[in-house]
């Protein structure tokens, strides 16, 4: 009996086994891609099985309708729908008639005149060495662009977008982002821009705003579009002093007369330039009216709220990141920074007690004569404390010790000045 049972359980076990190597057999897949690919490669500018021709500087470049019309809808397009001048019409096949033996033996031995279509041409009014980067793409999938200049990048970007090839326009637009530079980020930007490549267009955007002051004396500078030096000049972020921006815009509108600059002049925040630069500076080569010079100087006078450039960097400490410098004062200190920078909040850890000395003011500016108190600190105990307040740009930041009068107080804290997105 147990015998027979463990001869069943054999017998089962065997029998699980080879379905499962049959089910392995019947489902496993051989995959022989690099051959495909090597295959279809080989086809690229080869007149093998070509059945089109390319006309690219007088040279003529075999291609394979079928294989173009899959990789691109431009060319399905072109060479089969709307846009192809080679459809015609279907012919309605007659029914055969039956012809006597005799006359097909004639036929037969007569020579048969083929029909052969001939292949069509197309035109290509582009850089040779650029259409054959995008034709060995259509082929390969490999886009080979290690060994071109910029222009030439430009230019397989424009057939990337004008045959609808977002793959490549992705590829070409990351190695952009790569390789921005004082030199040819205003080169990009207009290629980007025109081909509403808005990440690529950011990225240029954020360059020009922390390397302004290079950027604007560039002599690309000057080559840039109307449209993009408007939306340059529209940033918040762009960190430089307003006469320079000015002083570029100036150059720029001498380079490109005939250009109306009337909505680009609108950009300049003439309120930030001092009224000295509005006077000698600004006022005599005639681009800005006298009226909105009047009006920049009345808004000086009358408000302490002007449209600051400014460092928008959440996180960072920007005394330490963009560079302070400190002054001492009757009454304190006052800590400059760098540039213009949007912050909320300023951080100090007093690191060593002071008997005479308990409560100081904590106070913000943007020009040294309109100040904000934002909080108060005590220094009597080491302690590390935070004065929050709005978000605002701030240039200088002044401690004051009003009752004791004392010059030393950045020797008894550790100071910190920083944007919390976080925080209103």
């Amino acid at each position: 009996m147990d015998s027979q049972g463990n001869r069943e359980t054999s017998s089962s076990s065997a029998s699980s086994a080879a379905n499962r190597r049959r089910s392995s057999t019947e489902t496993s897949e051989d995959t022989f891609g690099e051959g495909v690919l090597k295959d279809l490669s080989s086809l690229c500018m080869d007149e093998l099985f070509s059945d089109m021709w390319f006309i690219v500087e007088d040279q003529r470049l075999p291609a394979h309708r079928m294989i173009l019309a899959k990789r691109s809808l431009y060319f399905r397009a072109l060479l089969y729908g709307d846009m192809s001048e080679s459809n015609e019409p279907e012919v309605p096949q007659e029914e055969p008639q039956e012809e006597p033996l005799e006359e097909l033996q004639e036929s037969m031995e007569e020579p048969m005149e083929l029909a052969i279509k001939v292949p069509m041409e197309v035109r290509v009014d582009v850089p040779l060495k650029t259409f054959k980067v995008i034709l060995g793409y259509f082929y390969s999938g490999t886009l080979a662009i290690s060994t071109l200049n910029i222009d030439e990048v430009f230019e397989v970007l424009e057939l990337g977008n004008l045959y609808i090839l977002p793959e490549v326009e992705l590829a070409l637009a990351k190695r952009l982002q790569n390789n921005l530079s004082i030199s040819n980020t205003c080169m990009i930007l207009d290629i980007a821009r025109k081909f509403n490549l808005a990440e690529l267009t950011m990225k240029c955007l954020k360059f020009m705003d922390k390397n302004a002051s290079q950027v604007l004396k560039h002599q690309s500078f000057q080559m840039l579009s109307k449209e993009s030096l408007e939306e340059v000049l529209r940033r918040d972020t762009l960190i430089e002093h307003e006469i320079d921006v000015f002083k570029s815009v100036l150059k720029w509108s001498r380079h490109n007369q005939g250009v109306d600059i009337k909505s680009v002049v609108s950009l300049v925040r003439l309120s930030l330039i001092s009224v000295e630069d509005l006077v000698f500076v600004v006022r005599p080569p005639g681009i800005v009216e006298p009226l909105k010079i009047l009006d920049a100087i009345k808004e000086q006078i009358n408000t302490s709220i002007l449209p600051y450039r400014a460092h928008v960097s959440p996180g960072v400490d920007v005394t330490f990141h963009f560079g302070c410098s400190v002054e001492v004062i009757e009454d304190g200190i006052v800590i400059k920074l760098s540039f213009w920078c949007i912050i909320n909040i300023i951080s100090i850890e007093v690191i060593q007690n002071t008997n005479d000395m308990s409560n100081c003011t904590v106070e913000v500016s943007c020009d040294m004569i309109h100040w904000d108190d934002v909080g108060n600190i005590d220094l009597s105990t080491p302690t590390q404390q935070v004065v929050h307040f709005t978000r605002m740009p701030v240039r200088f930041i002044r401690i004051v010790d009003p009752e004791n009068g004392r010059k030393d107080v950045l020797d008894y804290l550790l100071f910190k000045a920083v944007l919390n997105n976080t925080i209103p």
